[in-house]
């Protein structure tokens, strides 16, 4: 299960991602900083890395890792601990499993949190 919150806007990261990873739940979130990084080490659009995967499911092996990695460090987990779990729950796990928290992460980034649907009882009441 994954699910998005709103941090205030004093935070880095515009959106959290929660979701079920590794041995538990953990918080995802990219900085504008993170991103930057990424763009840098990478030598390409975020954005468009984004696109790409999310139209025709491609993506890189490192795209997956480090995105999930710097995910986890953006939401507040230790670099450290990061990297260990990316290690032992990416690198030796098959690429589809953490294709989708990749997606979310991105998305999170990118569109920030989507507006909250209409409870019924207010659709109820109309």
């Amino acid at each position: 299960m994954t699910t998005t919150t709103s941090l205030p806007s004093a935070a880095k990261p515009f959106a959290i991602v929660e979701a079920d990873f590794a041995d538990g739940t953990y918080k995802f979130g990219l900085s504008w900083a993170l991103a930057d990084e990424w763009e840098r080490d990478q030598n390409r659009s975020l954005m468009a890395t984004f696109l790409q995967a999310a139209r025709i499911h491609v993506a890189t092996m490192g795209d997956i890792r480090e995105i999930v990695r710097l995910g986890l460090i953006g939401a507040g987990t230790e670099p450290a601990k990061a990297l260990r779990l990316v290690r032992s729950y990416v690198e030796e796990r098959p690429a589809v499993e953490n294709f989708p928290l990749m997606i979310s992460i991105l998305d999170a980034f990118l569109n920030g949190q989507p507006e909250p649907a209409p409870a019924t009882e207010a659709l109820a009441d109309a």
